[in-house]
């Protein structure tokens, strides 16, 4: 292909994470899975989207013809299965967004992976349940399950074709 050709095909990859980063702020969508090489613009693209939508760049951003405030998490390193649980509380109302930027350790433990799960279900109620005893949980007041609403956003450089871990 001729460096236009590429360049325009760079250009309509932009576009596509602008457009399902939006969909995921807006809850049209549940989550999105952002694979690529390290460099590629992936964190960039959605942290300003993120920006814009939590008015960080504008001051508002309109959700179906409304104003509302759009509250985000970005969670770069690491995160434990009880980090993870109190994030997803803390930011489980409908205008939330939490995305794991490079917290790749979540999809190869298997509770993170199941609050991923609940957290992601088809369903309408998406229930998330912690049910050992936790100090941190009663000391933050958190409760032992809730509902989550809010829209999940992984950027990772895992290639998922070669992985061969089946439960990802």
């Amino acid at each position: 292909p001729s460096h236009e050709e590429r360049m325009e095909d760079i250009a309509q990859r932009f576009e596509i994470l602008h457009d399902l980063t939006k969909a995921t702020i807006n809850g049209d969508i549940r989550a999105m899975i952002v694979s690529g090489p390290p460099g590629m613009g992936k964190s960039y693209g959605v942290e300003r989207e993120i920006a814009r939508a939590t008015g960080e760049i504008e001051t508002l951003f309109h959700l179906g013809g409304s104003s509302e405030r759009i509250r985000s998490e970005i969670v770069k390193g690491s995160a434990s299965p009880l980090g993870l649980y109190q994030t997803l509380y803390k930011y489980s109302d409908r205008n939330s967004v939490v995305v794991l930027d490079d917290v790749d350790s979540v999809l190869f433990d298997d509770v993170s992976l199941n609050l991923l799960k609940g957290a992601l279900d088809s369903g309408k109620s998406r229930r998330i349940s912690w049910l050992s005893d936790s100090h941190t949980l009663r000391n933050e007041g958190i409760p032992t399950s809730f509902n989550f609403n809010g829209g999940i956003i992984f950027l990772t450089n895992i290639k998922f074709d070669k992985i061969k871990v089946s439960r990802l």
